[in-house]
C-alpha cells in the first residue's frame, strides 16, 4: 500500500499500483461549525427515524423564496434527498441518516444552484451534521445577481435554435443551461462572478462566447450584482469535409465510421458513415484544420492519408460554405503472432499478454508460447509483451507490420524478486498483508497500491517485483487494523524509515526477506487549523509517509473533517513522522518541520492513541518559477516537481506549462529542491544532472522567488 515513486522506472510503477489498497479508508468524522446551525434533539418520546434538515429560503430582497428545489445530500455521496420550499420559502427534509451533509438550492425560474450559506462550490460549501432523531436549522438567502443578456445570429442575421450552457470561469464548473429562444435571444441571471457561455447549434456544434472554438480561448464575463452585460453572437463560417473510402482491393469500404477532428481537439469531434458506394459527408464543421480518421478493425482508426499515427496524419483545411474531398484506401490487413522468451538464458517464456500500444484495444493473452493479432492494419507498430511473473520486466517491440502473416519475438529482461512471509507477533500465527518498496537514492511517496498476500501462492507471504537492480527498504500493512503498519528493521518494525532495514538486489535475484513480525496496533489523531485565524482546515491529508506532488484527491489514507481534525489507526508501536498536506498551503511534517528528518516523531502505544496537532501557513515560503524548453529554445508542455534534496520526497504539488507557458510552484517551505519534469510524451529528467543524485540542488527562501528554467535534453 505504499508505492515506490521512481520517475525512471515506471513500469515498476505500472505494476505496483495495479494491486488495490487492502486497508479501508480512515476518515474523520465531519462537525458543522457554522453559526446558523441550531441542533434540536428530538422529544424522549419520539421513535428515531432519522434525522431532519428544516429552514427558511428567502430571495436577494429578503422575501420567500417560494418553489425552490431543495437537496441534502451526504458528504460521502450515500444519501441524497430533496424537497421544495413552500409560499413561505419554508422547507423540511426528514428521515436523513445520521451523516455530514451539504444543503443546496436552485431557485424557481434560475439556472444557478447555491450552497448554504452563500456558496456555489460544493468544497466550499457549509456542512451540516445531522445525528439520529435531530434536528437541524439551515436558513439562507438568494445572492444578488448580474445578468448575461444578449442574442445568437447566423450569419445572414437570422436568428439561431440552439443550448445556452453557462460555465464558471475558474475552474471550468458547470453552472446550467437553457435554451436560446425563436428570436436568437436569450438572458440568465447569475451570481457576481467571471463566467463563459457555450452554444450548442443542432445538438452537434459548438461555440463559445466572443467566437471561440473552446472554453480556454473563450473570453472570461464578469457578471456584477444588479448589472448587466450585453453580448452579441454571431456563427462561426461552417463547411464540410466529403469523399469516398475503399478497401485495400479497391472494392467500396460501407458502414464505415468516419471521424473529423480538430489537431488540437478545439472543436468538437465529428462523424459520418460511409454508404453502400463507400460515400461519406460530413457538415456543420467550424472552419479551420481536421484531421480525417477511418475507423477500421478493433476500432482503430486509419488517418487520411494511410497514417496509423495521429500525430503524423495529414491536415485539411475546411473553408467557410466550402466542400473539402477527402478520398482515402484502407491499408492491407496483417496478422501478428508473438512468441516472448527470456534476455538472459533465451529460454521461451509463456502465459504472457501483448497490446498494441498505439490502440490499446488489441490485445491479446496466452497461457501458452503464442499470441495471436488479427486484423492489424499494415504499417509501424509498437507492440507492449508483459507477463505478471513479478519477475520480468514489461517490452517493447516496435516493428513494421506487412500484408499477410509474420511472427515477432520479444525479450523480457529478468529484475529482482523479493518474497515477504509475515506473521503475527502474538502467536507466530501467519498474517495476510501489502507490501511496498522504497529505492534508496530515488524520491519516494506514498501511492495507492501494493503487492499483496492475498490470493499469492503462500498464505502470509507477499511478493513483489519485478525490481530494478538497487537498495531498497521495505514498508509492510497488514491487512488487519489490530495489527501495525511498519518499516522492516533488521530486529523488528520501525516507523523511522532511516532505520529500516536495506536490501540490495542485482537482476535475476529471488530473496526471501527474514519473518516480518506484526505487533498490536496504535493510532494518532489530532486537529489541523490555520496558524492565521485558528480555523480548522478540512481535507488535509495526513499520512506517517510522503504524499506524491499531482495529487493526494484520491489517494490519501486519512484526511480531516469539517473541525479539522484526523485519526490514523493500524500503526504499529513506534515512533512515527507525521506529514501533513493541505492545498493552498505549505506542506510540513510534525513537530512544524519542513522535511522528514527534522520531524518530530509521535510514539504510537498498542491499543492507545495519542495527539498530533498542528498550524499550517498559507503566507511566506518560497516559489519555483521558470520556462521550459527544447533544446531549440521552443517552449514545451510538461509537469515539473519539486523534491526535497536530500531525503527525495516532494515538498510541494507540482505544475504544469499548458500551451508553453512557464510553471509556478509556490508556497515551497525554506529547503535545498530538485526539480523533476515530465513530458506530455512521457519522456522525464532531472534539471541539471542525469539523476537525482547529479541534478542541480536549489535553495527555497521564505518570501522569494527563484527562476529555474529547464532546458529538455
Amino acid at each position: 500500500m505504499i508505492d515506490a515513486v521512481d520517475p525512471q522506472s515506471t513500469q515498476r510503477e505500472r505494476i505496483l499500483r495495479k494491486h488495490a489498497l487492502r486497508r479501508p479508508l480512515l476518515y474523520a468524522a465531519l462537525t458543522a461549525t457554522a453559526a446558523a446551525i441550531a441542533a434540536v434533539p428530538a422529544g424522549p418520546a419520539a421513535a428515531a427515524t432519522g434525522g431532519t434538515i428544516t429552514g427558511h429560503l428567502t430571495d436577494a430582497a429578503g422575501n420567500p423564496a417560494a418553489n425552490a428545489f431543495v437537496t441534502a445530500r451526504a458528504a460521502d455521496w450515500s444519501t441524497s434527498s430533496s424537497a421544495m420550499s413552500d409560499a413561505s420559502g419554508a422547507y423540511t427534509i426528514a428521515g436523513l441518516p445520521a451523516n455530514d451533509y451539504t444543503v443546496s438550492f436552485q431557485p424557481q425560474g434560475e439556472i444557478f444552484t447555491q450552497y448554504l450559506h452563500q456558496k456555489f462550490v460544493p468544497a466550499d460549501a457549509t456542512h451540516f451534521a445531522v445525528a439520529e432523531g435531530a434536528t437541524v436549522v439551515a436558513d439562507d438567502q438568494v445572492v444578488r445577481t448580474g445578468t448575461i443578456a444578449g442574442t445568437l445570429l447566423g450569419r445572414d442575421g437570422a436568428p439561431v435554435p440552439a443550448r445556452l450552457g453557462v460555465y464558471t470561469a475558474e475552474g471550468y464548473n458547470w453552472v446550467g443551461g437553457k435554451d436560446v429562444a425563436a428570436d436568437g435571444s436569450f438572458s440568465v441571471a447569475l451570481p457576481p462572478a467571471a463566467y463563459k457561455l457555450e452554444f450548442t447549434i443542432r445538438g452537434t456544434r459548438h461555440q463559445w462566447n466572443g467566437g471561440a472554438t473552446n472554453f480556454y480561448n473563450a473570453a472570461p464575463i464578469t457578471v456584477a450584482a444588479d448589472a448587466t452585460v450585453p453580448l452579441q453572437e454571431t456563427l462561426l463560417p461552417v463547411g464540410s469535409i466529403a469523399g469516398r473510402l475503399t478497401n485495400a482491393d479497391g472494392s467500396p469500404a460501407a458502414n464505415v465510421t468516419v471521424l473529423a477532428e480538430a489537431p488540437d481537439w478545439s472543436v468538437s469531434t465529428r462523424s459520418a458513415t460511409t454508404d453502400g458506394d463507400g460515400r461519406y459527408r460530413i457538415d456543420d464543421l467550424t472552419a479551420g484544420e481536421y484531421l480525417v480518421g477511418f475507423v477500421g478493425p478493433h476500432g482503430v482508426a486509419q488517418y487520411a492519408h494511410g497514417k496509423l499515427a495521429r500525430g503524423s496524419a495529414d491536415r485539411f483545411t475546411v473553408s467557410g460554405d466550402q466542400v473539402t474531398t477527402v478520398d482515402e484506401q484502407f491499408l492491407p490487413r496483417a496478422t501478428v503472432r508473438v512468441h516472448a522468451h527470456d534476455a538472459q538464458t533465451g529460454a521461451p517464456l509463456s502465459g504472457f499478454c501483448v497490446e498494441d500500444v498505439g490502440s490499446y484495444t488489441v490485445t491479446g493473452c496466452t497461457d501458452g508460447t503464442e499470441v495471436e493479432l488479427t486484423e492489424l492494419f499494415a504499417g509501424p507498430h509498437v507492440f507492449n509483451v508483459r507477463i505478471d511473473d513479478r519477475f520480468h520486466f514489461a517490452a517493447e517491440v516496435r516493428a513494421t507490420v506487412v500484408a499477410g502473416e509474420q511472427t515477432i519475438d520479444a525479450a523480457l529482461v529478468r529484475g529482482a524478486m523479493i518474497h515477504v512471509p509475515m506473521v503475527k507477533r502474538a502467536d507466530g500465527g501467519p498474517a495476510e498483508g501489502c507490501i511496498n518498496v522504497a529505492r534508496i537514492g530515488q524520491p519516494f511517496a506514498y501511492g495507492r497500491g501494493g503487492l499483496c498476500s492475498e490470493g499469492g501462492t503462500t498464505p502470509g507471504t507477499a511478493t513483489v517485483g519485478p525490481l530494478e537492480p538497487g537498495t531498497y527498504q521495505v514498508l509492510a500493512d497488514p491487512s488487519d487494523d489490530a495489527l501495525g503498519l511498519q518499516w522492516v528493521g533488521a530486529s523488528g518494525g520501525t516507523g523511522d524509515r532511516d532505520a529500516a532495514m536495506q536490501v540490495t538486489v542485482a537482476a535475476g535475484d529471488e530473496i526471501t526477506l527474514g519473518t516480518v513480525r506484526f505487533d498490536a496496533a496504535g493510532s494518532i489523531r489530532g486537529k489541523v487549523t490555520d496558524v492565521a485565524d485558528g480555523a480548522p482546515l478540512q481535507y488535509t491529508c495526513v499520512w506517517i509517509a510522503a504524499q506524491p506532488p499531482w495529487s493526494t484527491d484520491y489517494g490519501c489514507p486519512a484526511v480531516t473533517g469539517a473541525d479539522g481534525t484526523y485519526s490514523l489507526a493500524g500503526l504499529g508501536p513506534y515512533a512515527w513522522p507525521v506529514q501533513f498536506v493541505q492545498r493552498n498551503y505549505q506542506w510540513r511534517w510534525s513537530g512544524n518541520a519542513v522535511n522528514r528528518h527534522e520531524a518530530t516523531a509521535v510514539t504510537v502505544r498498542p491499543g492507545r492513541s495519542v495527539a498530533a496537532n498542528i498550524k499550517l501557513r498559507s503566507t511566506a515560503g518560497g516559489t519555483l518559477t521558470g520556462a521550459v524548453r527544447d533544446a531549440a529554445g521552443n517552449p514545451v508542455d510538461a509537469g515539473v516537481y519539486a523534491f526535497d534534496a536530500v531525503s527525495g520526497e516532494a515538498v510541494q504539488f507540482g505544475s504544469g506549462t499548458p500551451d508553453g507557458t512557464p510553471y509556478t510552484i509556490a508556497l515551497i517551505a525554506p529547503q535545498p529542491v530538485k526539480l523533476w519534469y515530465v513530458l506530455a510524451d512521457g519522456r522525464g529528467g532531472w534539471a541539471g544532472g542525469a539523476d537525482f543524485a547529479s541534478a542541480t540542488t536549489y535553495q527555497v527562501r521564505n518570501n522569494k522567488t527563484l527562476m529555474v528554467d529547464i532546458t529538455v535534453a
